[in-house]
């Protein structure tokens, strides 16, 4: 009996503990990857917590969330979905059983998606992606769009905020004018607008400013021999000489083309919180001559 008593007194401790807690939070917003977070933060500032599903140096693809990540769903009011990532796509029936009071909002909403056909064709300027290409955060013009989305959600959640979420979103769109702007002058009268990269995360990027990306990776999978030799043919007549690939993959395949090549490494990462320095440095690192 005694031990009952202590389990019911311990379970309405943690009951009022925890509601007085949730009463004064701040709304917590669940979100897929770390950008999305950068993008909030713009919008936001501090009016919100961000709980980031996909821990840094994960890969977006592959990525299982652990119970006590799915247990954090709980107190999330929205969950903004990036889109088409496979993290998305293999849990988000499960995600949505945590918390059937999440509201669920896709920030790929009304931008133009790359699409497997277009992309295997090389449209785009995008190539050897199967399936939709869920990188949609790595263009400056999607980012517009994706910042709206959010400005339009962050409203309904914060009514009281209005004039400083139009404030932060009319100054993030300027920032994002001045980035695309400080690219698309960085990368002008670049000669050779190919460049070779190991997993193809810059299809939208490649399309905003008329740049050709070669995907050493073929439909997610590790490029054959067959593969890299075609490849590393294909670099030296065309002068290939950037070779890029993200911090979350393996390098050995694009150290032996480089070999072969004499081409340059080029290491990123689209999943860091800097977003925007890192926008700015993929147009550094192709076109370096350019100040």
């Amino acid at each position: 009996m005694k031990n009952i008593l202590l389990v019911i007194v311990a379970l309405l401790l943690t009951t009022s503990c925890r509601t007085g807690s949730e009463a004064g939070d701040k709304p917590v917003i669940s979100v897929s990857i770390i950008p999305q977070q950068y993008f909030i933060e713009q919008l936001a500032g501090n009016l919100v917590e961000i709980n980031v599903m996909i821990p840094p140096g994960a890969s977006p693809a592959t990525y299982e969330p652990t119970v006590s990540q799915l247990s954090r769903l709980d107190r999330s009011r929205v969950y903004f979905r990036i889109g088409y990532v496979g993290f998305e796509r293999s849990w988000m029936d499960k995600i949505c059983s945590v918390n059937p009071d999440m509201k669920i909002v896709d920030l790929s909403e009304g931008v133009e998606i790359i699409e497997e056909d277009t992309v295997a064709r090389g449209d785009h300027n995008g190539h050897g992606h199967h399936g939709t290409d869920p990188h949609i955060w790595m263009s400056t013009i999607n980012a517009r769009i994706i910042a709206r989305n959010i400005r339009n959600e962050l409203l309904l959640l914060l009514p009281g905020k209005k004039e400083y979420l139009l404030e932060r979103f009319d100054q993030f769109s300027l920032s994002l004018d001045s980035l695309h702007l400080a690219i698309t002058n960085k990368l002008e009268g670049i000669e050779n607008r190919k460049f070779m990269i190991y997993h193809p995360a810059l299809t939208y990027y490649a399309r905003d400013y008329g740049l050709v990306q070669l995907s050493l990776e073929i439909e997610g999978k590790t490029p054959s021999p067959a593969h890299l030799m075609k490849m590393t043919d294909f670099s030296i007549h065309n002068q290939i000489s950037k070779i890029l690939i993200q911090n979350q993959f393996d390098h050995k395949n694009a150290e032996v083309l480089a070999k072969e090549t004499g081409s340059e490494i080029i290491q990123f990462d689209p999943l860091d919180l800097q977003w925007s320095e890192q926008m700015r440095y993929i147009a550094e690192q192709l076109n370096p001559s350019n100040q």
